[in-house]
């Protein structure tokens, strides 16, 4: 049996194919065509097996849209990690999926390696929760860090391992403007380079994503 499980939501029956067709090589996977299927398919679910569940989830579907969904699952009092696909997401959906919680973001057209990086690190994270137990969010105390909400957002998909391009697509912002908002954190928290600014979004990813979640601007 495989250790991880994958929900693929997506109305793009060849996205959806190709997605089961390279994830099922390393997890147990499992498609729907809409928001409004996987709903009705967790009333099968096993909620509580102990199977670490990522869902990949598309921001623009006919019908219930990926932001929907995602507030859907939270209000049933579910979590799972949620990684959103998108090829032209409007800003407002962006900031809307960071308000409900979203662990990262994959611009299409992207690739199979693409996907499995984000996947491998977002499952290395749930294990490492796993283990320590609820240890691991006590000991990571909550800090005041002077940043906005959007330096918060740039830094959490920087320390992710996105490129500044990447970032740009993704908020909705120029190259430009990330650059800026870049140069503006390494000043504000003292820092040298992009990898002290990665190490520092890492040992602090708490208190940031509190920030990037955050309702006000």
């Amino acid at each position: 049996m495989k250790n991880s499980k994958v929900i693929v939501v997506d109305d793009d029956l060849d996205m959806r194919e190709a997605l089961h067709a390279w994830l099922s090589r390393k997890y147990t996977v499992q498609s729907f065509s809409s928001a409004e299927a996987l709903l009705k398919a967790f009333e099968n679910f096993d909620l509580e097996d102990g199977q670490p569940t990522c869902i990949l989830l598309d921001f623009q579907m006919p019908g219930m849209t990926g932001v929907q969904l995602q507030s859907a699952i939270r209000e049933m009092n579910t979590e799972f990690p949620i990684v959103f696909m998108s090829g032209n997401a409007h800003q407002g959906d962006v900031i809307d999926a960071w308000h409900g919680g979203a662990i990262d973001f994959i611009l299409k057209p992207f690739s199979a390696e693409k996907v499995s990086k984000v996947l491998e690190k977002t499952f290395s994270d749930i294990q490492s929760k796993n283990t320590a137990g609820i240890s691991v969010m006590q000991e990571q105390t909550i800090i005041d860090i002077p940043i906005t909400q959007r330096e918060a957002q740039v830094l959490l998909l920087l320390t992710k391992g996105h490129q500044q391009n990447e970032v740009a697509q993704t908020l909705g912002l120029s190259l430009r403007t990330i650059k800026l908002y870049r140069s503006n954190l390494k000043i504000k928290l003292s820092l040298n380079n992009l990898v002290e600014l990665t190490k520092y979004g890492e040992k602090y990813a708490l208190s940031i994503e509190k920030i990037a979640q955050s309702n006000n601007q």
